[in-house]
Formats: C-alpha cells, sequence, structure tokens
C-alpha cells in the first residue's frame, strides 16, 4: 500500500518541479528583455509611413511590406499628412564569381542583396539619410544542374530579402529611439 502511495505521488512531484521550470524561464526571460522574433516594438512616430521604392514587385519590397505591416505600421498610398516616409533609393541584386575552378569554371557564387535607404519622419526631419544595407550568400553552380541552381538562387534571393526587410525595420525602430 505504501508503494502505491509513492507511485501516486511522484508524477505530482514531477508536475511541480515542472511548473517551478517554467516559471524561473518565463521570470529570467522576462528579466533579459527577450522578445520574440518577427514582434519589434515600433515607436509611435513610424506607426503611419509612406513608403517610396522605384519598384514595388520585388521580393524585398513585398517583404518589408509584410514586415511593416506585421509590426502594426499602416502603410500611406502617398505622401500624407502626419506619415513618416521611407524612400527605398536604390536595391540591387548581383553575384559574383567566388572560386573558379582548373578548367575556368566557376564553381561557387556570392550572392548579393544591397539596398541603400533613408527615413524622414513626419516632420521631413532626416533620421537616416543614404544609409546602406548589404547581404550576402554564397552557393554552388553546377553546370549539369542549371534549373536547380536558378531555383536556388531565386530562394536565396527571398531568403535575403526577408533578413534585409527584418534589419531595415529594426535598424529604424532603433534609430527612432535614439533620436526621440
Amino acid at each position: 500500500m505504501n508503494r502505491q502511495r509513492v507511485l501516486a505521488q511522484q508524477p505530482r512531484t514531477h508536475r511541480g518541479v515542472r511548473w517551478l521550470l517554467i516559471f524561473i524561464t518565463a521570470v529570467v526571460l522576462t528579466g533579459c528583455g527577450f522578445q520574440l522574433r518577427g514582434q519589434i516594438d515600433l515607436p509611435e512616430s513610424m506607426r503611419q509611413i509612406a513608403l517610396s521604392t522605384p519598384d514595388d514587385t520585388t521580393d524585398f519590397v513585398r517583404e518589408l511590406t509584410g514586415q511593416l505591416r506585421a509590426n502594426g505600421v499602416q502603410l500611406a498610398d502617398g505622401p500624407t499628412l502626419g506619415a513618416s516616409r521611407l524612400i527605398i533609393e536604390r536595391e540591387r541584386v548581383y553575384r559574383e564569381a567566388l572560386t573558379i575552378s582548373q578548367d575556368a569554371r566557376v564553381r561557387e557564387y556570392v550572392l548579393y542583396l544591397e539596398v541603400r535607404f533613408g527615413f524622414v519622419d513626419s516632420n521631413d526631419a532626416p533620421i537616416v539619410d543614404g544609409e546602406v544595407i548589404r547581404l550576402s550568400r554564397e552557393y554552388r553552380f553546377d553546370e549539369q544542374a542549371i534549373l536547380g541552381s536558378s531555383r536556388e538562387e531565386e530562394v536565396l534571393t527571398q531568403d535575403l530579402s526577408r533578413e534585409l526587410a527584418t534589419q531595415l525595420v529594426r535598424r529604424l525602430a532603433s534609430q527612432t529611439r535614439v533620436d526621440r
């Protein structure tokens, strides 16, 4: 009978320890300022933004608008009174040969995504002026699998676009907090 009582109490003890560990983890994470990725605490000055781009059909611009909307930004259709302006001056995707074989064939490329942008607050005061962010990824090129290599380049471009959009939004959020 004592043995049954010990076995019945054991799961409760484990449950209690588990809840205690969850509580301690939550307290530690909140205390260190941890936030889930993707959600950025944007200042009030960034709640309404007019986005100006040379081409609004690129992967980067689609990712950027998605990130802004996901963080509670209302995108204005054009220059709007009281809206900040995010100006994408230039967006460039290009690749360079990284390694070349003995028979003068490219084996690896580096794919770059580079964006030059500026940010002006609702009072037309420049917050960021002509800053450039550039990201890169390396990939192998196989002449025998041209279709696969071009698909890999497309996937890498989308990944770079997503990451660069996140960096740009974080950069703007940190800069507008500093300039308050």
